[in-house]
């Protein structure tokens, strides 16, 4: 019963024109935002550039971001990005005055920064600016560590190449780039689908057939679900194959053997969680009130989560429904944030199965007629159906 239920849906979701308008942008975005694998070549002595790096030295993060905060003073101008849109802050004389004083807090007479001034005090003092400016500037805390775009030298260019080669096998370094510009349309894309699905029977008025189905509750929306998911998993690893071949051509013209099956792990531990919170919320809010509001939802939440990760582009968890990683390589980075990714990913499963389950429960007791539906109270027509 279930496996038919099952290829039905799928069956169904591939006649479906909101599937191909689906597919249509992910392709696309695929193919204007990743840019081709040329693979990695390895650093020369003396070369004109061997690009930039994020710092983590904490003195150096505090001088970039001094520097940069005195050239905004004396400019009287403030750029920042609250919700993520372009903005200039002209502060008041009052507002400038409380930025002086904090500025003074932190630099000494030579406007050096204080020998005494830890780290986190610096933390502390940057977040008062950024709370002046109204939020979305470079001083929040979180943030700091962008404002010390330094260029590599020789030695830093060896270590992120050998890091590349050897602890990425070239393709894990890629495969996190392909998580980070996927993540994104993953994180709303899925919605219409979910949203569409629920309201399918609505449009074709096939809900008495439906409720009178003996088939139970969990076989109907899993199938459903699964479909879905399904749906939307199918394409994005059909679109991984050719980075991941170029992956493994790049690793074995380095001389290494290439890790073939990275991509499939991270699309599984990295995007699916996504796909799976994205398509739950959109049947449970389609189910619960049989209107397209999880557009709207779902929406809000994607616009929350795109700007507040565009506050540092790489290594950006937390609890944002699409962590961040923009970028080839930074392997030490990737290593630190890794517990908190794997909590998040898990979080994100955890809740997007919980919503299922609600889903499952929501459209049980309207089978029942329990729930009001339509402006009517439905019947008890099958109160022996089983969840």
């Amino acid at each position: 019963m279930f496996g038919t239920l099952f290829i039905k849906e799928c069956k169904a979701i591939v006649k479906s024109t909101t599937y191909y308008l689906f597919l249509a942008c992910l392709v696309l975005f695929f193919v204007g935002q990743m840019e081709s694998n040329t693979g990695i070549a390895k650093p020369l002595k003396d070369q004109a550039s061997y690009g930039y790096q994020y710092s983590k030295d904490p003195k150096v993060i505090m001088q970039y971001s001094i520097d940069n905060l005195l050239q905004e003073f004396e400019s009287e101008t403030y750029i920042t990005y609250p919700f993520g849109f372009y903005k200039e802050v002209h502060p008041s004389k009052s507002k400038q005055s409380k930025i002086a004083a904090i500025i003074s807090e932190v630099l000494d007479e030579n406007y050096d920064i204080k020998e005494d001034i830890s780290y986190e005090q610096f933390e502390a003092k940057m977040e008062k600016i950024d709370d002046i400016l109204g939020g979305g500037s470079r001083y929040k805390a979180s943030g700091l560590k962008s404002n010390a775009y330094i260029p590599m030298t020789y030695e830093d260019a060896m270590k992120e190449y050998e890091d590349i080669l050897y602890n990425d096998k070239i393709s894990g370094a890629y495969a996190r780039l392909f998580c980070d510009y996927m993540g994104i349309v993953l994180a709303i894309l899925p919605v219409f689908l979910a949203v569409t699905r629920g309201l399918r029977d609505k449009k074709a008025k096939a809900f008495d057939v439906i409720f009178s189905k003996k088939a139970s509750s969990i076989a109907i929306v899993m199938s459903r679900y699964l479909a879905t998911v399904s749906m939307v998993v199918i394409p994005v690893i059909l679109l991984s194959i050719s980075p991941a071949l170029q992956s493994v051509y790049s690793a074995i013209n380095n001389g290494i053997k290439g890790d073939a099956f990275a991509y499939l792990r991270y699309i599984g531990g990295w995007l699916l969680p996504t796909i799976m919170i994205t398509v739950s919320v959109g049947f449970f809010l389609t189910e619960l009130t049989d209107g397209p509001i999880a557009i709207l939802v779902q929406g809000l939440w994607w616009y929350i989560s795109m700007f507040r990760g565009a506050e540092s582009l790489v290594g950006t968890v937390g609890y944002n429904i699409m962590p961040r990683f923009n970028t080839i390589g930074e392997h030490e980075v990737y290593k630190e944030i890794l517990p908190q990714l794997v909590k998040n990913r898990l979080f994100y499963s955890g809740m997007g199965i919980l919503l299922i389950i609600a889903t499952i429960v929501v459209y049980h007791y309207k089978r029942k007629g329990a729930l009001n539906y339509h402006g009517k109270i439905f019947k008890h027509r099958k109160s022996e159906l089983e969840i």
